[in-house]
């Protein structure tokens, strides 16, 4: 008897994935050969080699199988094996389950550790699947270098029912100026939202490169910070969190290089800076929910902004720019309605919940966004969102 040939659909997942792999890791090749714009390096920026800390993390590998953990950590702190997990607890205070096996756990039981791990998603941070593990030990004279000023990841100062406080963001609504940010502690009151966008933000080569955020609009009280100045519209944008005097290579994205921020900044700044100093363009779309879903949304991206991420790498496939802003829908959206964010599941990333370029019209065809809007550049400047 024949065997009967593989399902079509499947068949068309496989063709197509090993298409847009080879696509993109010609562009990539493509782009790192060539000298990236001053305003595309300004976004992202260079070689985080230095998070491995001493190397050690060569010394232990610890064999797994493929599986969905994909946003990827490096970490130190004291593993504690119990009977019924295993655990690690950072010097910030921060507590992991480890999926460990048991010859490892007992080995470094009680010891301070580095490990290299995965968790499933920038949302599912709790449990980290472990890839290596060594027993650290500082190095002499050890020194980290500081990150980038215009960055800096939100911190939650309080929440209640109505309101949000956070500390860290970027306010500037005067003129811009090149390397001066004014930082400001903002409540946000999620039930004034008015609309959230989808926004690309384009690089060349634009067939395949570019950078998204959300932007949220809120009705007046929406956004006040600590010296009550308001403001009415709020950026999201999730980015390599870089270190200074560093240089950005595109493909180190795929190569734990980078460590990952989640920043949020008045839209009056981003688009500002985008539109004035960086001499590029921003596109947005529409998010189309219910009312009760942005407000919803607002809330789930503000919690996850503030979550202390430090160890966690930036991806250019898993742990990126806009693959997080669809996680961030999933989480309010019916089920009906939500994005698969796997191809293939623990095997092939779908490209349309991940790729910049691809995922807006992917999202139009589901209903998620809106027609594409006037762009905002520097000769549209400055534009206000309804």
């Amino acid at each position: 008897m024949k065997n009967k040939p593989l399902n079509s659909t499947l068949m068309k997942v496989l063709i197509l994935s090993g298409v847009w792999a080879f696509l993109l890791s010609f562009a990539l090749k493509t782009w790192a050969a060539e000298n990236a714009p001053a305003d595309f390096g300004s976004l992202y920026s260079s070689d985080l080699s230095g998070l491995a800390g001493s190397g050690a993390l060569n010394s232990a590998e610890v064999p797994l199988s493929k599986s969905s953990y994909v946003v990827p950590y490096s970490l130190r702190g004291v593993l504690t094996r119990y009977e019924d997990k295993v655990v690690l607890n950072t010097p910030d205070g921060r507590v992991f389950e480890l999926k460990l096996g048991d010859r490892q756990a007992r080995a470094y039981n009680g010891k301070t550790v580095e490990i290299y791990a995965k968790a499933k998603e920038a949302d599912e941070l709790s449990v980290l699947e472990v890839k290596k593990i060594s027993e650290y030990v500082p190095a002499a004279g050890e020194v980290i270098a500081p990150y980038v000023a215009q960055r800096k990841p939100a911190r939650m100062a309080g929440e209640d029912r109505a309101s949000m406080t956070l500390e860290n963001v970027r306010w500037n609504k005067g003129p811009v100026a090149d390397g001066v940010f004014d930082w400001a502690t903002a409540t946000i009151r999620p039930d004034l939202v008015k609309n959230v966008y989808f926004v690309k933000k384009p690089f060349k080569p634009e067939w395949i490169a570019a950078h998204s955020f959300f932007v949220f609009t809120f009705e007046d009280g929406g956004i006040v910070d600590s010296a009550g100045r308001k403001t009415d519209a709020l950026v999201l944008t999730i980015e390599a969190y870089l270190k200074e005097g560093q240089e950005y290579s595109l493909t180190d994205g795929l190569k734990n290089k980078f460590s990952i921020v989640w920043l949020l900044a008045t839209w009056e700044d981003y688009s500002a800076r985008t539109a004035n100093l960086e001499g590029q363009r921003l596109i947005p779309y529409p998010v189309q929910m219910a009312h009760a879903e942005k407000a919803a949304l607002v809330r789930e991206s503000l919690r996850q902004a503030a979550v202390n991420r430090e160890g966690e790498y930036y991806n250019t496939i898993t742990n990126n720019c806009t693959n997080n802003l669809v996680i961030l829908m999933n989480r309010v959206l019916p089920e009906q309605k939500r994005v698969h964010l796997w191809s293939i599941p623990s095997l092939i990333y779908n490209f349309h919940a991940t790729m910049p370029v691809w995922v807006p019209p992917y999202l139009q065809k589901k209903g998620l966004l809106g027609p594409e809007l006037p762009q905002v550049d520097h000769a549209s400047f400055p534009v206000i969102l309804p």
